[in-house]
């Protein structure tokens, strides 16, 4: 499962799809000063990252996602260019 959800922190792996959403974010708005981890998450649908700036959620990520670009699914890739 790509998203696993506990009572202090949301870890998110592998690739996030649109459909994730349903369950991060009930528990960003139950969950506010939780942390979402990045570190795994290789990319996410434009949709959970706007849900992840919106929610001002705490992000704990490496560095290779410091760059909100660096996780965009590859299918919203034309927003790069």
């Amino acid at each position: 499962m790509p998203i696993s959800l506990t009572d202090t922190e949301a870890v998110l792996s592998g690739d996030i799809d649109i459909t994730d959403v349903d369950a991060l974010h009930p528990w960003l708005t139950e969950h506010r000063g939780g942390t979402v981890d990045l570190t795994d998450c290789k990319s996410a649908h434009t949709a959970v990252v706007q849900l992840l700036i919106a929610a001002k959620a705490n992000i704990k990520n490496n560095s290779e996602t410091n760059d909100w670009r660096s996780i965009l699914s590859n299918s919203n890739s034309y927003l790069l260019q």
